[in-house]
Parts: structure tokens; sequence; C-alpha cells
């Protein structure tokens, strides 16, 4: 699941470095509002969830994020 969504990411942003569980979504990663929007998009289409800001200002880690796809997508 991790890589998948690392490769979701990819999409959006060219990361200086590898991007790890501790990434942070939005500081480390550099995602603009318009990037997070195309990542929730594509989420809900490959996963069917709907993410919001909320859950975004929650899970601000790469790592969290997957950790919540994974439990909503049970």
């Amino acid at each position: 699941m991790f890589e998948k969504i690392v490769d979701i990411i990819l999409n959006y942003v060219e990361p200086e470095e590898s991007i790890t569980p501790d990434t942070d979504i939005k500081n480390g990663l550099s995602m603009t509002s318009f990037d997070l929007v195309c990542l929730s998009d594509e989420i809900h289409e490959e996963f069917g969830i709907v993410l919001n800001a909320d859950d975004y200002r929650e899970c601000n880690t790469v790592g969290r994020l997957v950790a919540r796809i994974e439990k909503c997508a049970c």
C-alpha cells in the first residue's frame, strides 16, 4: 500500500529526497492545496475513499495517510 501511495504522490511532486513514512506531506513534499485536491481525487478513484482537509491535517505524514487509507479501505 505504501508504494502505491508514493506512486500516486509522485504524479504531483518531484521530491529532492526519497519519500518515507515520516515524510511530511505538505511541508516535506511542498504539495500545494491544488496538489492535495488532485491527490484526494486520485485516492478516491483508486480506493473509493473520500479524504478532506481535516484528514490531511490529522495525517500530516505519508505513513499516517497510508494508515488512514488502510483503515478506511477495510
